[in-house]
């Protein structure tokens, strides 16, 4: 694949983003980043979701 218009570039450095390591997330799509914020979820709820996801650039 040749790198038309540097494509293959900015996909690689969009892949290469360091960013927070946070895999749950609220219904407003926030991050869940603290056990007592996540147990307050779970107590509040009775319907909860876990939907698996893999992004690939």
């Amino acid at each position: 694949m040749r790198d038309e218009n540097l494509a293959r570039h900015a996909f690689h450095q969009v892949a290469a983003y360091d960013g927070p390591s946070i895999f749950l997330y609220d219904e407003h799509g926030c991050g869940i980043r603290h056990r007592d914020q996540l147990d307050r979820i779970v107590d509040e709820s009775d319907d909860l979701w876990i939907v698996p996801a893999d992004v690939h650039f």
